[in-house]
């Protein structure tokens, strides 16, 4: 039998300007509506508002569940459709992103993309979980992957180029910062990386520098030719 709903829960709904008779379903559908504005179809992790708001959305939508989960019936695991469950990792993903929980962070991205693979903005996230654990390769195809689907987001140019820079490939690196500048000429932290990259060809490996000579002019030899820039 399910327990009326206290003052608690009927608050926690007001975040989805939702009613305190709000069944699961709608509950579900409002907060996947929230998540998905065109706002927070980007990276966000250097946004503290963007930030703020989705992670808030999230944790209300958690402690919604766990009211669910306490108080009424225990919610089974096929309430979801496949592409809702995507989100809802991805979410997940996000959330912990924002958090600094990169290990969390991974496994519910990596869920996410098993189970939907288009999603562009999942492939930019994923490039950026990987080039935070220093894992370039692997970020690289992702971001990469990111713009074949789309040559006219500024957010996979720019992590593809910050993948390129922490790696140490600072001509690809500028090449990819310029492009994301073109397409978005407001984003402030493009200028600042392409001068520390430009100040990064400059300098010459000092001692206990982890890039030997033989392993730049090999980085150097594949910008020249141009491999993996997205057809």
């Amino acid at each position: 039998m399910e327990m009326e709903r206290d003052d608690r829960f009927v608050s926690l709904l007001k975040a989805f300007d939702l009613h305190g008779n709000a069944t699961l379903a709608e509950i579900r559908k409002a907060y996947l509506e929230k998540t998905s504005q065109v706002k927070f179809q980007r990276v966000i992790l250097s946004d503290e508002n963007l930030r703020n708001e989705f992670c808030r959305y999230h944790e209300t939508y958690l402690r919604i569940l766990k009211y669910f989960s306490e108080l009424e019936t225990p919610i089974r695991s096929d309430i979801y459709t496949s592409e809702q469950t995507s989100k809802f990792f991805f979410n997940q993903g996000v959330y912990d992103l924002c958090k600094e929980n990169y290990l969390q962070a991974g496994e519910k991205l990596h869920n996410a993309y098993n189970l939907n693979k288009e999603n562009i903005v999942l492939l930019i996230y994923l490039g950026v979980f990987l080039l935070k654990r220093k894992s370039f390769n692997a970020a690289e195809k992702f971001l990469l992957d990111a713009l074949k689907m789309d040559q006219n987001n500024d957010d996979a140019w720019y992590y593809a180029g910050e993948n390129y820079f922490k790696a140490g490939r600072y001509l690809k690196a500028i090449e990819y910062f310029e492009t994301a500048r073109t397409l978005n000429p407001s984003r402030q932290e493009v200028a600042f990386r392409i001068k520390e990259s430009r100040e990064g060809l400059l300098r010459k490996p000092g001692k206990g520098a982890k890039d030997t000579i033989l392993k730049k002019i090999v980085n150097y030899v594949k910008d020249a030719f141009g491999d993996h820039k997205p057809s």
